[in-house]
């Protein structure tokens, strides 16, 4: 079972390293510790992408195209959604936050975007992911002369850092709102990564994607399944990973814990619209062979995520909070609904409330 005492110290090293983050942002140097006149903003800011490459952009952009989905999302979370000029095609059609970029051009794919296109929106900078749905070939862009920054904005350690710096590109006021975003984020964490510690125990969990995969120890789901108090069993049915996902057999799920298997059960469907639709997904998963027989069947513990945003990028302490709140009910002082109804209004968003769907036996 996972080690409780760890859960608090990654948490805790995740607020430290968030704070002293904090020093990282542009200083103006006034000596009445008021913002100064966005005039004097630097010319240039050099970014630290994910792969360690240090990039220069000339400060602060004005016009700029975003390929990286959870950049794109946390452009509204900084305020600067009107210097965006352009998006990849997947942004546009994306059914949580895409609403946002109805009235933008698309230029592409995130992979491939077209730097022709860009060009003529009058867009010398795009935002690209580092490691997966990563831009092809950053130099044919380059040398057309656009700036190519790639930030994943994901990841428990890393997303509060990728927002500081992609604040930067924009000036001091979308800096205070990265700060306001991880504020709640930090607090958030802390009061989760607290109330795991104290629970002394976990319970066990399955997650699996829409294509059948599950999460390995490797993947992300696993340390936020881990985080909420709870054990991925799929570490113990994969002891050596080598991706963040696999295919488990059927067998070995049921035959788990004795013949048990996991006491809960997710899968991250992305989105859904309707009780109906995700009902169906769990009938699918339910008449799977032995599945009947299971606990979290049994229990009614299965759950259909039904936005996969917020459990990966900028909404991610919002998913954390829903699988605590899944395997803890009743422990924490906040709930995930409250959190998306604070992030909407505080960032100016829209995002339904409907965050997954749990089927319950007549």
């Amino acid at each position: 079972m996972a080690d409780m005492k760890l859960i608090s110290v990654l948490v805790a090293v995740v607020i430290v390293g968030s704070i002293a983050g904090a020093a990282l942002m542009i200083n103006s140097g006034a000596d009445d510790g008021g913002d100064p006149p966005e005039a004097e903003y630097p010319s240039s800011v050099t970014i630290t992408q994910n792969d360690g490459r240090k990039v220069t952009v000339a400060t602060p952009v004005e016009r700029i195209c975003v390929v990286n989905p959870n950049a794109a999302e946390l452009m509204q979370v900084l305020n600067v959604t009107d210097r965006v000029v352009g998006v990849s095609e997947s942004i546009a059609k994306d059914t949580e936050f895409g609403y946002i970029y109805d009235d933008v051009p698309t230029i592409g794919t995130y992979s491939t975007p077209n730097g022709e296109k860009m060009l003529d929106l009058g867009c010398k900078v795009v935002i690209g992911q580092c490691t997966s749905m990563a831009i092809k070939d950053t130099t044919v862009l380059e040398d057309m002369g656009i700036t190519v920054v790639l930030l994943d904005c994901y990841g428990i350690g890393q997303l509060t850092d990728d927002l500081r710096q992609l604040a930067t590109l924009f000036g001091y006021d979308a800096q205070a709102k990265a700060e306001e975003y991880i504020k709640i984020y930090n607090e958030t964490m802390a009061a989760v990564g607290q109330a795991s510690a104290a629970l002394g125990s976990s319970v066990t969990a399955y997650m699996e994607l829409s294509n059948g995969k599950a999460y390995t120890s490797k993947s992300e789901m696993s340390s936020l399944i881990e985080l909420a108090g709870g054990y991925n069993i799929v570490i113990d049915l994969v002891k050596n990973p080598t991706s963040s996902t696999g295919q488990i057999s059927n067998e070995a799920i049921i035959a788990y814990d004795g013949g048990k298997g996991p006491e809960y059960v997710f899968v991250r469907e992305g989105r859904i619209v309707d009780d109906a639709a995700a009902e169906q997904k769990y009938q699918s998963l339910a008449s799977r062979e032995g599945w009947s027989d299971m606990e979290a069947v049994k229990n009614d513990n299965v759950y259909i995520i039904t936005q996969a945003g917020m459990l990966s990028g900028p909404r991610i302490y919002i998913g954390l909070v829903y699988l605590f709140e899944v395997f803890h009910p009743g422990v924490l002082d906040m709930s995930s609904a409250e959190l998306l109804e604070e992030y909407n209004h505080a960032f100016g968003y829209d995002i339904d409330p409907m965050l997954g769907y749990r089927h319950v036996s007549a």
